[in-house]
């Protein structure tokens, strides 16, 4: 055999098990000069497999040759030990990757998050420590196989496959290759390590046991060693001893939402153990006053001004919707006296909306005045002491856009397709008047003009506002788009236009501005979709250096992580994601909800109902508020930026929402 494969026989002494397996390994060539890795082809063929308190076979009393035991000294050994002993009788494949170069790994679960969706990955194996320095493999070692089981920092033990067969093995093995150099032919392994970073966050979220959102969250922390201060009320769940490893310190903090939460944040703060780097909050609620926290106690932050912009819809609507008629009402009578002095007559239909709110809480689409009247005045009563928006509906596709900007400078974005809500869908197929979401698909399939169009507008939006480094999240519609929202045999779709296109050129309408991740179920989303984790990224973009500093040795390493963190998958290994959201449509008791069948949740890797059996719904046809019974990730077995994976994401949820039951009584 070549010096770049080889044979041997291995004995293994598992728990339970002991035997004799044959080994083949091959050293597979890099995908190309500049990959910073190769990979090492593995297969473990059994001869003879016995449990350990039964006499071997004559001959196999003694083996000479490497041993093989689950010592708990590698990873790597203890993942191919953990494979045989479920599949003792089947092959066992392994691909070891092997680093070119020396260097860091940004985060501590790199491999196992970078093949969520590799179908033909059983487990994806990280072996190194957070800031271990990797040394780049010596290929021409003498002992090439010993060395690499120990060095490897990850392996992807591939699936068992039926029979016994070592061609279908090698077969899947190159077609693993291929997903191997989608997810990793880009610069991962980083020259710096990341510095330790401690970051306070204000709010810790419910218990990630109940809360998906949490989970996404306390993962990045330990993914990436984040020494973690959480702010929150006396007796919150991580302040228990208990929840140590989950954050390096609890704050007790009062964050009521009044005059002196700012000032108290900053004082609890100034009694932590250490400094403090950053500071960064996941909930809506806190974003401003946590800017504000972080320009008192000279900490990255984004603007607060821009903060305040955000926040009020109407001002927003001021900064970058010009051109559009906009009223913010504060009474009844406000309302009278705005429209007696407009120039030129309303045009309906209109949205009414408080200008600060969120997740569609008192948003109404008005046909005429007296409709228009009637929504204002249950806004006013509803929200006490803020402001009604009124504005133009504007139809056409609507989206979600996220952006990474790190130094100014947009390093990452990706535009989904909101489905219009149940509000928006022609009344002979629904009467409801919820605005509530009910499903985004993504990668979007606007056309890429208007892609390309949606990306460079709102950049210049948040530039022009004095953005410089976070994560955000968007919404907007393209007007005259040469796409719309069809209700067509398969369900609805985004479909070209059957008979003219429209005539004006397409253009963005900006309708909110979220200086944060999106939501936790869209997160999901984009991590399956593209490999990108928002909640590691809005953690770190917390302690971004000032501009004046990215050119140093810290700031370099703060910016390879960054950017290694904003890499996505390449298109052959990128799955369209559709999240499907159920909000309630009548008002009740909770009673609970049926699982769904496997066979649907077998495309659902991520999925929570929110409601608790007993909890009181009211009827959201009255209180204008539609809250989510639950939500489902749904992600296509099928690697296709195009149509064919799209329809089946689309046509699995819907599917999905025509199955899940559950009850209000």
């Amino acid at each position: 055999m070549s010096l770049n494969a080889g044979s041997l026989q291995w004995e293994i002494d598992a728990s339970g098990k002991r035997g004799l397996v044959e080994c083949h390994w091959k050293l597979n060539p890099p995908p190309n000069d500049t990959a910073p890795y190769r990979t090492l082809d593995l297969t473990l063929i059994p001869i003879s497999i016995w449990p350990h308190d039964v006499s071997p076979l004559n001959g196999y009393e003694e083996i000479n040759g490497p041993v093989l035991r689950d010592t708990g000294n590698s990873m790597i050994e203890d993942a191919i030990l953990q494979n045989i002993e479920a599949y003792g009788t089947s092959i066992t494949a392994a691909k070891l990757i092997l680093p070119r170069v020396s260097g860091y790994i940004v985060r501590n679960d790199f491999f196992r998050r970078r093949f969520l969706t590799c179908s033909l990955a059983e487990k994806a194996v990280d072996s190194v420590l957070l800031r271990q320095l990797i040394p780049a493999f010596d290929f021409s070692a003498k002992e090439l196989l010993p060395q690499a089981m120990k060095d490897a920092p990850g392996v992807i033990l591939l699936k068992s496959l039926p029979g016994f067969s070592q061609s279908l093995v090698q077969s899947a093995l190159a077609t693993l290759e291929c997903e191997v150099e989608a997810r990793l032919d880009f610069p991962w392994i980083v020259e710096t390590p990341l510095p330790r970073k401690r970051i306070a966050m204000v709010y810790g979220r419910p218990n990630p046991a109940v809360s998906t959102t949490s989970q996404g969250i306390y993962r990045a922390v330990q993914a990436l060693g984040v020494d973690l201060v959480v702010l929150d009320h006396a007796g919150h769940w991580v302040q228990d001893s208990a929840m140590e490893a989950m954050r390096d310190e609890f704050i007790p903090c009062d964050l009521t939402m009044n005059e002196g939460l700012v000032d108290r944040i900053v004082a609890a703060l100034s009694t932590s153990k250490g400094r403090v780097d950053g500071i960064t909050t996941y909930t809506d609620t806190h974003l401003l006053a946590t800017a504000q926290v972080a320009k008192k106690m000279g900490l990255p932050a984004n603007p607060p001004e821009a903060l305040e912009i955000c926040r009020d819809k109407y001002k927003t609507r001021l900064v970058a919707s010009s051109g559009v008629q906009v009223l913010s009402i504060t009474t009844t009578s406000d309302l009278d006296e705005q429209l007696g002095n407009l120039s030129s007559p309303l045009e309906f239909p209109l949205i009414v909306k408080p200008t600060t709110g969120c997740c569609s809480d008192g948003v109404s689409k008005v046909t005429c005045e007296a409709e228009l009247r009637n929504a204002v005045q249950r806004n006013l009563d509803k929200f006490p002491g803020t402001n009604t928006l009124v504005e133009p509906y504007i139809s056409g596709p609507e989206v979600d856009a996220n952006f990474v900007f790190l130094d100014g400078n947009l390093i990452w974005s990706e535009i989904n397709d909101d489905f219009p809500s149940s509000a928006e869908i022609s009344s002979s197929v629904s009467s409801s008047m919820s605005f509530a979401e009910l499903s985004t698909i993504m990668p979007s399939i606007l056309p890429q003009s208007e892609i390309h169009l949606l990306k460079s507008s709102l950049t210049e939006t948040l530039l022009k506002m004095g953005f410089r480094n976070g994560v955000y999240h968007l919404e907007a519609r393209v007007r005259n788009s040469k796409k719309k929202y069809i209700n067509t045999a398969r369900g609805m779709e985004l479909s070209d236009y059957a008979i003219e296109l429209p005539t004006c050129d397409p253009s963005v309408f900006l309708i909110e501005i979220n200086p944060r991740l999106p939501g936790h179920q869209e997160s999901f989303a984009v991590e399956y979709t593209y490999g990108i984790d928002y909640f590691a990224l809005q953690l770190l973009l917390a302690t971004a250096l000032p501009a004046s500093e990215m050119g140093t040795d810290s700031g370099k390493a703060f910016k390879d992580a960054i950017v290694t963190l904003s890499h996505p998958l390449s298109e052959p290994a990128q799955h369209p994601s559709h999240v499907v959201f159920i909000p309630a449509d009548h008002g009740g008791i909770f009673q609970g909800a049926e699982p769904l069948p496997d066979g649907i949740m077998s495309y659902v890797p991520e999925h929570g109902v929110f409601m608790q059996v007993g909890e009181v719904i009211p009827d959201p046809e009255v209180v204008g508020k539609w809250p989510f019974v639950a939500f489902f990730l749904v992600v296509g077995k099928i690697a296709d930026s195009g149509m064919q994976g799209r329809e089946q994401v689309r046509a699995m949820g819907d599917l999905l929402r025509k199955t899940f039951r559950y009850e209000l009584v």
